[in-house]
C-alpha cells in the first residue's frame, strides 16, 4: 500500500480485532463470501447479509469466508416481526391488478401471492452462535436478552442499528458492543426500530448519539471515501460502515446493469421509500419504484410487501433491465467508483490518513 495508517481513534480497532475502522455494510442480496473476505483480508471488516438464507445456508456462507480469511467478519441478521402476517384480500388483490401490466411487459407470468421471503431469525442466530461468528449486527433492534447473553458467552461482539438518539439508548441499554448510528443518506433498510421515525442526516445524527451513549460508535449514511471516514472520525464516531462504495466491488453480487446504473447516478435519484418492501429502504429511482409508489395505498407489511415483485425482479436481473430490479444505493452514489475490495479499502486508508495527519500538523 506504501502508506501505515496510524489511526486516532481504535475503540472498534481493538473491539473487532481489525487494522482499520471500516465495517463492509452486510448487504443482503449484494454480499458473497468472496466480498466478505476480501474486505477482512484487506484490514477492515467484511460483512455478509444473512437474513435471506436458511440456517443451513447460512452455515455453508460462514464456512465458505472462513476458507477465504482467517480475519474478524460480521454477519447481519433481520429481527423476526413480533406478530405474524394479517392477510388483507382486498388489498392484496388489487396490489395484483396494479402488478399485472408490468407482469405482461415483463413475460413475467401471474403475479405471485405475498410470503415472507426471509429465513426464520431463531434458526439462523443458532447457526451463528454454533459457528462463533465474530461479529453480529442486526436490523429494527437489538437481539433478546437470552441471545445477547449466549453470543456473548461464545465471544461474539454485537453491533445494531439506530436512526435517533431513543433508538441508540434503547441498544446500549440493551448491552450492544456499539451502536450504527445511520443517517437518512444510507442506502438499503432503515436499521432502527422505530420505522416511523423522522430521518435525520448523519452530520446531524453522528454527534448526538455520540453523546448520548458510551459504547463505540459507528457512522453510516453517505461514507463514500476518505473524506467521509475522516470527517466521521472528527465527529466523534470510532468508525465507519459503508454500503453503497462496495456494490461496484468485482466481489459483490450485483447484477451489471444495477452496477451501470449506479455509476450513472446523481444523488436525487436516491429516494427513501417503503413501497418497496413495506419498510423504509434509500433505492434508485426505476419504473419498479415509481409504480408501486403510485400505488402506496395497496402496500402490505414487510417483507410480504417485497415479495409481490419477487417475480418482475426475478426476469430483470435475468435481462438486465435495471427498470425492474430493487436497486440499494444512498445519497452519496455519485462518488462510486469501480475497484476491488482491496484497493478500494487501500484508497480509503489512504485518504482518510492524510486528512487527519494534516488536521495534527496544522
Amino acid at each position: 500500500m506504501g502508506f501505515v495508517m496510524r489511526w486516532p481513534e481504535r475503540a472498534l480497532i481493538d473491539l473487532f480485532g481489525i487494522a482499520h475502522p471500516i465495517v463492509q455494510a452486510p448487504m443482503a442480496g449484494a454480499s458473497t463470501p468472496a466480498l466478505a473476505a476480501a474486505v477482512s483480508n484487506a484490514g477492515a471488516l467484511g460483512g455478509f447479509g444473512g437474513t435471506e438464507c436458511s440456517a443451513d445456508e447460512l452455515r455453508e456462507v460462514i464456512r465458505a469466508i472462513r476458507r477465504l480469511t482467517d480475519k474478524p467478519f460480521v454477519v447481519n441478521l433481520y429481527l423476526d416481526r413480533t406478530e405474524p402476517y394479517v392477510a388483507h384480500p382486498v388489498r392484496e388483490a388489487a396490489l395484483r391488478r396494479a402488478l399485472a401490466p408490468a407482469h405482461l411487459e415483463l413475460n413475467a407470468g401471474l403475479v405471485p401471492e405475498p410470503v415472507d421471503v426471509f429465513g426464520r431469525f431463531d434458526g439462523q442466530l443458532a447457526v451463528v452462535i454454533e459457528e462463533r461468528v465474530p461479529v453480529l449486527s442486526t436490523h429494527f433492534g437489538a437481539p433478546a436478552p437470552s441471545a445477547l447473553s449466549a453470543l456473548k458467552a461464545n465471544g461474539s461482539r454485537v453491533i445494531a442499528t439506530a436512526n435517533n438518539v431513543a433508538e441508540a439508548r434503547e441498544l446500549e441499554t440493551a448491552g450492544v458492543d456499539a451502536v450504527i448510528a445511520q443517517g437518512s443518506e444510507a442506502g438499503g433498510h432503515r436499521g432502527g426500530s422505530f420505522a416511523s421515525s423522522e430521518p435525520i442526516g448523519s452530520f446531524a445524527l453522528v454527534p448526538q448519539i455520540v453523546d448520548a451513549v458510551d459504547v463505540p460508535v459507528i457512522a453510516a449514511g453517505g461514507v463514500m471515501d476518505g473524506r467521509g471516514v475522516a470527517a466521521a472520525l472528527m465527529l466523534g464516531a470510532s468508525g465507519v460502515q459503508m454500503g453503497t462504495a462496495f456494490v461496484a466491488c468485482a466481489e459483490a453480487a450485483v447484477n451489471t446493469a444495477y452496477v451501470r446504473r449506479l455509476l450513472a447516478a446523481a444523488a436525487q435519484d436516491s429516494v427513501l421509500t417503503d413501497a418497496l418492501s413495506g419498510r423504509p429502504a434509500r433505492v434508485l429511482r426505476n419504473s419498479l419504484v415509481d409504480l408501486l409508489n403510485r400505488n402506496a395505498a395497496l402496500r402490505l407489511a414487510f417483507p410480504e410487501q417485497l415479495s409481490m415483485t419477487r417475480k418482475l425482479r426475478d426476469v430483470a436481473a435475468a435481462t438486465g433491465n435495471a427498470e425492474f430490479m430493487s436497486l440499494f444505493a444512498g445519497q452519496g452514489v455519485p462518488l462510486a467508483r469501480t475497484a476491488s475490495a482491496a484497493e478500494l479499502i487501500a484508497s480509503l486508508v489512504s485518504e482518510a490518513g492524510r486528512l487527519l495527519a494534516a488536521c495534527t500538523t496544522s
